[in-house]
């Protein structure tokens, strides 16, 4: 497996799935249609962090919170993803 951040991979279908879901959706609509435009498998989606939160939907947020710092989704609203203009 490549080097670096392992979120990187979740970058565009994040994007994706936001316009699929109409721009603006809840953080768990959103994870779970990236888990599946990324076809992440059922071993992968179980597989926990120390702390007990799944890996994969961390690795989301990690996507997520860098689109908010480029400016791609709007991070203003708390339990709402929201592409930007």
């Amino acid at each position: 497996m490549p080097k670096g951040p392992k979120f990187i991979r979740f970058l565009w279908p994040t994007l994706r799935a936001l316009r699929e879901l109409g721009g603006s959706a809840k953080p768990r609509e959103v994870i779970d249609l990236v888990l599946e435009l990324a076809h992440i498998s059922d071993d992968e989606r179980a597989e926990q962090l120390k702390s007990g939160g799944l890996r994969v939907d961390n690795q989301i947020q990690w996507a997520r919170q860098y689109l908010v710092w480029a400016d791609l989704l709007d991070g203003s609203q708390r339990g709402r993803w929201t592409l930007t203009e």
